[in-house]
Parts: structure tokens; sequence; C-alpha cells
């Protein structure tokens, strides 16, 4: 399980340059920003963040790339319980990228990259709405109405018997 996320500031710019790029390039940016709000909100199972591509990525252990259309990727790398966002661009800049930057470490990942701030959901919070919706699935809005209110509001099913 993923306990920190942390994004390369090269992100953020790329996510800039792709949302002013056309429209493939910006729904390419939508879909990079879903992956990253699914991360911020704590649902976080790596491979099923968003669609992985075919070959997946054999040059760097733990480096997963996500297929964000139309020739676009994301990159992340998995270490441990940790995960970085780190590259975000067309293919050819990802794989470029990648040949670029074999040799990092975590910690010279780590260290140029800031952390993800996520909204773990409470455990109480989530068995609070849990009780709430099994409230209103019980609640009847008819346990007070008497036969009149009842006759005035389905008058059309019984007929004019006021």
């Amino acid at each position: 399980m993923i306990t920190k996320v942390y994004v390369d500031p090269k992100i953020n710019k790329g996510l800039e340059l792709l949302r002013r790029s056309g429209k493939k390039a910006s729904l390419a940016a939508t879909k990079a920003e879903e992956i990253i709000d699914r991360l911020q909100h704590g649902r976080v199972v790596p491979d099923r963040l968003g669609t992985v591509t075919k070959h997946g990525e054999l040059r760097i252990k733990g480096v997963m790339k996500y297929d964000l259309g139309s020739g676009y990727r994301l990159i992340t790398y998995k270490s441990g319980q940790l995960l970085f966002l780190l590259y975000l661009g067309s293919h050819d800049d990802c794989h470029r990228w990648i040949e670029n930057n074999r040799e990092l470490t975590v910690e010279q990942i780590q260290d140029r990259c800031s952390e993800l701030s996520t909204c773990t959901p409470n455990p109480r919070k989530r068995q609070l709405a849990t009780e709430a919706a099994a409230e209103e699935d019980d609640f009847d809005p008819l346990t007070n109405a008497t036969q009149r209110d009842l006759r005035h509001v389905f008058c059309g099913l019984v007929g004019d018997s006021q």
C-alpha cells in the first residue's frame, strides 16, 4: 500500500504546457489530473490509477507509464510504500526522460520532489456517513401523514372524496 506520494515540479509545468497545446493534449492533461486527484483522495492502487502502457517500462525497475491517450504519458516510480510522479509529456519526451534519468536514486528523486498533500478518509467519518445513509434509507416520509393528507396528495387516484 502506498503511504506517501511525491510530485516532481516538472509535472505542474507539463500540465500547463499540455493544457495550452491543443485539444488532444488538453484531454491528456485532464486524464493526468484525474490520476493525481485519485492519489490526493487516498484511492491509491498504482496499477489501477489509470491505463498503464501495454509493455510497461522495463528500463528502470519500479517505473510505470500511464497512457493518457494521443501519445502522451505520465511516468511514475514506486519504491516500497512511496510513489513518485516524475514526468508528463509526449511518448518521445518520456522516452528521452527515461534514457537521461536511468541512474537516479530514490534519495535523489525524493530530494527534488515535494510531498503531495493527501486527504485520506477518516475511518470514523466513513462510519458516520454509512450510519447516516442507513438512517436515510429507513426514513419513511409518510409516517406522520393522516388519511386526509394522503387523500389530498393522491386525490387523482382516489377521486374527489374530501
